[in-house]
């Protein structure tokens, strides 16, 4: 899986464990849309990927939605403190990382949640991508922008060497396909005295034991890799497959 690929799996989990994790502490059913980004006051987090992983991911949380979520969670109508909003940011975050940790696409990587700074109309740079959470009784949706780029280095490594290797084998194959071997087609054998075969001249009739009807081995490497019926092809003597051997013992005739 490319850093790209990669990337966008962690930032799709990730926004879909915030919901999760939103919707619990509000006790609402909480989902992902499609949201224009938010500027003005903004609260700014990285949550960075260690060990199995290397890289971070940036998201932006505008702060009106948080500002509703803790007055969900609370109930409080006035002035929330900002101590107060930064604690229900970054159990929020915990949670939704922790959870995502646990999740195959984070390959066993390690993550954590870094300082929450507040920020103000900030706009990322490069690719990057606006959602928002919303719920029933969320009167403003969270509006969360998201970016970053997230890496597997043992994949990567691990893809690559065995890319290598089969590119290896690949050539390594074509050239034995390209191997001209004799192939035999033997109609029938028997065994003579060597009396008999000091006898042999223009005329004699050797008898091999087999009816014209019973099917030719083909051999290659004295090894018969199939049997087949005798045809005429252009005025020439011709063979039908009728049946192979396997895939294993026709390899063994060409190491043969």
């Amino acid at each position: 899986m490319t850093a790209v690929s990669l990337t966008r799996e962690l930032l799709n989990g990730l926004l879909e464990e915030l919901a999760m994790v939103i919707g619990a502490m509000i006790d609402a059913n909480a989902s992902v849309v499609t949201s224009a980004p938010a500027m003005g006051r903004q609260w700014v987090a990285e949550v960075r990927a260690d060990g199995a992983l290397e890289g971070a991911l940036t998201l932006v949380l505008d702060y009106d939605g948080v500002v509703a979520i803790t007055r969900q969670m609370t109930g409080i109508d006035g002035e929330i403190p900002t101590e107060s909003l930064l604690d229900t940011l970054r159990e929020v975050l915990a949670q939704a990382v922790g959870a995502l940790a646990l999740k195959p696409v984070a390959r066993g990587g390690k993550l954590t949640v870094g300082d929450v700074v507040e920020k103000e109309n900030l706009v990322p740079e490069g690719e990057w991508s606006a959602h928002a959470i919303a719920a029933d009784n969320l009167p403003t949706p969270l509006s969360v922008m998201v970016w970053g780029s997230v890496s597997s280095p043992q994949s990567d490594a691990a893809a690559s060497a065995s890319a290598g290797v089969g590119s290896h084998v690949d050539s390594r194959i074509d050239v034995l396909l390209d191997i001209d071997l004799p192939l035999v087609v033997r109609f029938g054998q028997t065994e003579l005295p060597l009396r008999q075969l000091t006898r042999l001249g223009p005329g004699s009739v050797i008898d091999l034991g087999r009816s014209p009807d019973d099917p030719v081995d083909v051999l290659v490497s004295n090894r018969v890799v199939a049997r087949g019926e005798v045809v005429v092809v252009a005025g020439s003597y011709g063979i039908r497959i009728l049946d192979v051997v396997s895939q294993r013992e026709r390899v063994r005739s060409m190491e043969g």
